[in-house]
């Protein structure tokens, strides 16, 4: 796999190898892989002229194998007198050139530099076995023993599973003696074949996917040499090398790897559906540092013949509520009727050609995320809305002080059979939310099209205001502007009100002006200032709004609220704000909020300034519009209605 997920901060190391070992029992041979499924590694760094030590051999078939493929200048050792016994009463005969010799590993008494190549199958694993202190001793002396019986350009071949604190201080080892390291993943060593002579499957064999990936390590014996730095490579498979810069990003690509294995096991093995898990993909190879691949994974409970099937959302539509939400993917699974559906986003600061290209870039990754189940070699189909992946045409980018990086852009999406062009601002801090957007309609931005659906309800709580209380409203003031759309919809909707936009960062104002369509004119008055600063100045100065509507963005995430800020909730704001209404104002707030006690709060807040408050809950959405005013109403008193 070369793509890797985002980080491995959630990958419990613990947690891990204690499944391991609990896992492994007395079948650690298994783990390893079998001399064919490791033969494509092993004759890859192994030459049949090498002069070749096995340490800790064990009854493994391994030298026996590898004699037979014609390396036949094979040592074996072992600590146990008994199994060195056994071993040569076995192949004495078949194998006349290989020796067994019982000997301690971390004491051995051969020359210096006797062989060329040293080859460990899981014995460092054992060694090691822990982060004690002894565990480093046993450790440190077996690879003393590497480096002092290798000759200069030998190898030291390990397969391993690389525990944290084996990887860690192994490559750390090598890579200060000036050794070359590289470390290739063994994928066809990860399946153990079982027997499965079973009512349905006789005399056949199926392979089972080990949850924890095996690794060949390869440290080459050099010279260290002063101001030459050693090479540092990662092969995730046989065709892909890739140079790294330092022990740190090595060590991270494995921690990776197996951050990945263990999710997939994970989800294969957890009885609870798994809408919530997702996992971040990085392409190593690109200087960007967002994900490339969003990768969502959809279960259903409910039996189908459909088992499996990856849907890849075309840039510019992943922010559609059908790809963007728990629930819109879950009904996309149910529509498509598979057991499992993989919910593909692709990163937005990627190129991705068209669809072919997508599918053969995450074929492992599918094929690894597939249900237990399975036949092998099962054609997985790649769904999405058509042959073209890239809907997405970047008009601007650009960074504000406020905001951070943001894009506008333009996707072409489907409206009642007719294909429209949507033009949005998008703050790269929240990719999938939408600040703002426009429909073009023939170059120009309709001013009569609102998007967002707390918009639309403001505007419908707005008309039910006026028409029940049929008051005498003269102006409007909108506190946060983004793309201008709310302002520019008010504008031509109610072409006899005066309509003010306030938003601190001029840059706002800017993309509403000229990618939004903003008409700013004497009827219409952007105003770059701090929301509450500039109520309380209208407060000071005597000036009056019919309606002021409040829907500006939170930027501190950690608060739990997303609309509005603090400063904005606070008791003499909201003073400030009844203060700045007319006697028949209206308040509409847009109020994004997940905590239930902070709404509550919030609604309270309210019920202490203003005789009436409603909200507004909007189906599928966390936001909810509060409806607030000073005008009794005979089916409405001061507990908040809810619609």
């Amino acid at each position: 796999m070369n793509l890797l997920p985002k980080s491995s901060s959630e990958f419990s190391q613990q947690d891990y190898w204690d499944k391991f070992f609990k896992t492994r029992g007395k079948k650690a041979f298994e783990w390893y892989g079998t001399y064919h499924q490791l033969c494509g590694v092993l004759h890859k760094y192994i030459n049949p002229r090498d002069h070749i030590l096995i340490g800790g051999c064990g009854n493994s078939t391994l030298g026996a194998d590898l004699y037979s493929a014609g390396f036949t200048s094979i040592t074996n050792v072992d600590i146990s007198d008994t199994v060195i016994q056994q071993m040569n009463s076995q192949y004495n005969d078949t194998h006349p050139l290989m020796k067994f010799v019982s000997m301690d590993l971390l004491q051995m008494t051969f020359p210096d530099e006797s062989f060329t190549c040293f080859l460990d199958k899981g014995t460092l694993d054992a060694l090691m076995s822990g982060s004690d202190e002894d565990s480093k001793e046993r450790a440190l002396q077996l690879f003393k023993e590497v480096d002092r019986v290798l000759k200069v350009g030998g190898r030291y071949v390990c397969i391993s599973l690389l525990q944290s604190h084996i990887l860690e201080f192994l490559t750390s080892f090598f890579h200060n003696l000036g050794w070359m390291i590289r470390i290739c993943r063994c994928e066809e060593a990860e399946h153990q074949e079982e027997n499965a002579n079973s009512k349905s499957k006789k005399n056949s064999k199926s392979s089972k996917r080990s949850p924890f990936p095996v690794f060949a390590i390869i440290c080459t014996k050099f010279k260290k040499m002063e101001r030459i730095k050693p090479l540092l490579e990662f092969s995730p498979s046989e065709t892909t090398i890739d140079r790294l810069s330092s022990v740190e990003e090595l060590n991270e690509r494995i921690q990776s790897i197996q951050h990945f294995a263990t999710l997939c096991h994970r989800m294969n093995h957890d009885n609870k559906t798994s809408e919530d898990n997702n996992i971040e993909l990085m392409d190593p190879n690109s200087t960007k540092k967002t994900p490339k691949y969003t990768i969502f994974i959809v279960d259903r409970q409910a039996k189908s013949n459909n088992k499996f099937a990856a849907f890849v959302v075309p840039q510019g539509r992943e922010i559609d509520w059908m790809f963007s939400s728990n629930e819109g993917r879950r009904q996309l699974a149910d529509n498509a009727k598979y057991q499992r559906l993989l919910v593909i986003h692709l990163g937005r600061d990627h190129h991705f050609p068209n669809l072919e290209y997508v599918q053969t870039e995450l074929s492992g990754v599918v094929s690894s995320l597939q249900p237990e189940g399975l036949e092998p070699n099962t054609q997985i189909p790649f769904l999405s809305l058509g042959s073209e992946v890239n809907q997405r045409k970047e008009i601007h980018r650009g960074v504000s002080d406020s905001t951070g990086e943001y894009v506008v852009e333009e996707v072409e999406e489907d409206q009642h059979g007719k294909s429209v062009t949507l033009r949005r601002l998008i703050f790269l801090s929240s990719p999938n939310l939408i600040q703002s957007e426009a429909r073009i309609q023939q170059g120009k931005v309709d001013l009569k099209y609102l998007s967002c659906r707390h918009h639309l309800v403001m505007i419908e709580a707005l008309r039910q205001h006026l028409d029940n209380f049929k008051p005498n409203f003269q102006n409007f003031l909108v506190l946060g502007l983004g793309g201008g759309a709310l302002c520019s919809y008010i504008y031509q909707a109610f072409p006899k009100l005066k309509v003010d936009g306030v938003d601190i960062d001029p840059t706002m104002v800017d993309l509403a002006k000229k990618y939004f369509g903003f008409p700013s004119n004497d009827r219409l008055t952007a105003h770059i200032a701090d929301g509450v600063t500039f109520v309380n100045d209208s407060v000071a100065s005597d000036t009056q709004y019919s309606c002021i509507m409040l829907d500006v963005d939170c930027k501190d995430r950690s608060l739990g609220i997303s609309c509005p800020p603090p400063s904005f909730l606070e008791p003499s704001f909201v003073q400030s704000i009844k203060k700045c209404l007319s006697a028949d104002g209206l308040f509409l707030m847009n109020l994004v909020c997940r905590n239930e006690t902070m709404r509550t709060s919030v609604t309270d807040i309210l019920h202490e300034t203003f005789a009436s408050v409603i909200t507004k809950k909007i189906k599928d959405e966390v936001n909810q519009v509060l409806v607030c005013h000073s005008l009794e109403s005979s089916s409405k008193g001061r507990k908040a209605s809810k619609n």
